[in-house]
């Protein structure tokens, strides 16, 4: 449990209102969550449309972002599922540090995001075998609308969004 010098709070910025010690911080937690490569973080976190996060004092304790995805990344999931998501904004870079993992605040930061997110339809990628953010996705009514294997780890990817996207075949 928190004590009251522990409050938790929540921020939204676009990139260019977000401290750069921050950015640093998010690109770190990402990076030791383990699961997703590292090599564009900071590069799409740049370029994103919205960082959400949450700070426990100063220090990053929670986060995911609404970005543009990769041209490269988004030709492959919809050569793979069929689906259209060219105007979809991608949910990415998830993550909550382990001390504060069952608070709700991963769930806080991607529901502020929607709100947040303009009218934008939204996508995520998710490993099958990964109930917490599986679980998470559903709570703020992200529907699975495809799935797909990940040639390079061989797991099954979901495709879940926020407004059923139309299929390309």
């Amino acid at each position: 449990m928190l004590g009251p010098s522990m409050e938790v709070r929540y921020c939204f910025t676009p990139p260019d209102g977000t401290p750069e010690a921050v950015l640093d911080q998010i690109s770190d937690l990402v990076a030791y969550g383990g699961s997703v490569g590292t090599f564009w973080v900071k590069e799409n976190l740049q370029k994103a449309f919205l960082i959400g996060y949450a700070l426990c004092g100063d220090r990053v304790v929670g986060t995911s972002t609404h970005k543009y995805p990769k041209e490269r990344y988004l030709k492959k999931i919809e050569t793979e599922t069929g689906l259209d998501l060219s105007n979809y904004l991608e949910r990415g870079y998830t993550a909550v540090d382990p001390k504060f993992r069952g608070m709700g605040i991963g769930g806080k930061v991607i529901q502020g995001l929607i709100e947040r997110a303009e009218g934008q339809k939204i996508y995520v990628t998710i490993d099958m075998d990964n109930p917490w953010p599986l679980r998470m996705t559903h709570r703020v009514g992200m529907e699975l609308a495809a799935r797909f294997i990940n040639d390079r780890t061989g797991h099954e990817l979901g495709v879940f969004t926020n407004e059923t996207p139309t299929e390309m075949f």
